[in-house]
C-alpha cells in the first residue's frame, strides 16, 4: 500500500508524527509513506522503514494554481493508494480535493475543535481530556485501513553524531529551552535566569541553554555569560547536531514547546513548564513525562487553560499561571526527575 501523508507546521506537530509514522512502518511491512512536509524537518524522519521524504517550501507552492502544481507533482511521482491528511487546513484541503477528482481515497484528521473551544473559553469550561495529537493522527491511519499498536520509544534519531562541544562528560547536562512561539507560554525570563544560578552554584551539572535565533540567541548568551559552566548552542547547531545533542542530555527543560516534543521522542526526561495551555488539549509530552510537568493546578486557578496554542494575551491581565510558578517548584521536579 502506497501512502501519502501531508503534515507541513507547527515544527513540534510535525515531530509528534514520527512515532505514528515508526509504528506503522515496522508493523507493516508492505506500507510504504511518503510525507510532504516543510523541507527544513526531514532529520526528524532518519531511520524509517519503507520510507521517502518529500520536502517542500510553501513559497514555491503558493495560491491555488501553485498547489495544482504541487498536486500534479505528486501525482506523477507515484501511484497512490490513500492520502491522509493529518495537517488539516486550507492548503490540504484543497491538495485533498484535487486526489479525490483522481478517485484517490482521502482521510482526514479530526482536531477537535469545538471540544477545545469548550476546554479554553472563558467560562463554563469542560474540563476533559482529550485524545492526545498522535493518537488523532493514527485514527487516520486506521479509517485508511493501517492497523497498528501505537508505540512511543527513542523515535527520532539522528544521522550525525554530536560534536565535540567540550562539555565534561563526567557531569549530567541539563538542557534548558526557556521560550517558545508564544509569550504566553513561557515562563518569566527572570525566574529562568535564578533557576540557572542555582542549578549552577553546585557545579555538579554542565547546564545547555537552546533556542531559536535573533533576540532569543542574544538573552540566552548573556543569562550563560557569568557562569563557567552555562553554555549557549543557539545558532551554532544544525538540526541534526541539537537532535544528537538533546539526546545526550541526563535532563531536559522545556516550555511546552517543540523541544519539549524532541526531548520526550529521543527518550529523555524532560519537565515541561505550563501556563496559558494545558495536556488536557492533548499535546502533552510522551514517554511518560507527564510524571514531570510543572503547573498551578486548574482548582487553583480555572481560568487555564485559556488557548490552545498560547496565542491569546491573559485576559486577567496578571499572567498568574507562570507568575505563580517558583524556582523551587522547578527545582522539586528537577531533584525527583534526576533520582526517579
Amino acid at each position: 500500500m502506497n501512502c501519502l501523508v501531508f503534515r507541513f507546521s507547527a515544527m513540534g506537530d510535525v515531530a509528534l508524527t514520527v512515532p505514528v509514522l515508526r509504528s506503522a512502518l515496522e508493523q507493516n511491512p508492505s506500507l510504504k509513506i511518503t510525507m510532504v512536509s516543510n523541507k527544513a524537518f526531514e532529520p526528524f524522519f532518519y531511520g524509517l522503514p519503507n520510507f521517502e521524504f518529500y520536502g517542500v517550501s510553501l513559497h514555491d507552492y503558493s495560491g491555488t494554481t501553485g498547489l495544482y502544481r504541487l498536486y500534479k507533482e505528486l501525482n506523477n511521482h507515484k501511484k497512490w493508494d490513500a492520502v491522509l491528511d493529518i495537517h488539516s487546513v486550507m492548503r490540504t484541503w484543497v491538495l485533498g480535493t484535487f486526489f479525490k477528482w483522481k478517485g484517490i481515497p482521502v482521510y482526514k484528521i479530526d482536531k477537535g475543535r469545538e471540544a477545545k473551544k469548550a476546554l479554553t473559553r472563558k467560562k463554563k469550561k469542560q474540563f476533559v481530556q482529550l485524545p492526545h495529537t498522535t493518537v488523532r493522527y493514527a485514527k487516520v491511519f486506521t479509517q485508511a485501513g493501517i492497523k497498528f499498536n501505537l508505540n512511543f520509544g527513542e523515535d527520532i534519531h539522528s544521522s550525525k553524531s554530536m560534536p565535540d562541544l567540550g562539555l565534561d562528560p563526567a557531569l549530567p547536562w541539563i538542557g534548558i529551552a526557556p521560550f517558545s512561539k508564544h509569550q504566553q507560554k513561557e515562563w518569566p525570563l527572570e525566574k529562568v535566569e535564578e533557576l540557572i544560578d542555582q542549578l549552577s552554584k553546585s557545579s555538579k551539572y554542565e547546564i545547555l541553554l537552546l533556542g531559536g535565533g535573533g533576540k532569543e540567541k542574544e538573552l540566552l548568551e548573556k543569562l550563560a555569560n557569568p557562569f563557567k559552566n552555562v553554555h549557549s548552542f543557539v545558532g551554532k547547531l544544525s538540526l541534526e547536531e541539537e537532535i544528537s545533542l538533546v539526546k545526550n542530555l541526563s535532563l531536559f527543560i522545556s516550555m511546552d514547546s517543540f523541544n519539549m516534543h524532541l526531548a520526550s521522542l529521543v527518550g529523555v526526561k524532560v519537565i515541561s513548564i505550563w501556563g496559558a495551555t494545558h495536556t488536557l488539549a492533548g499535546f502533552g509530552p510522551v514517554n511518560g513525562n507527564a510524571n514531570f510537568k510543572v503547573e498551578i493546578p486548574l482548582e487553583e486557578l480555572s481560568c487555564r487553560p485559556c488557548s490552545v496554542f498560547g496565542s491569546k494575551p491573559c485576559h486577567r491581565g496578571d499572567f498568574a499561571c507562570m507568575q505563580r510558578i517558583s524556582v523551587e517548584m522547578v527545582m522539586e521536579k528537577v531533584n525527583f526527575a534526576l533520582n526517579s
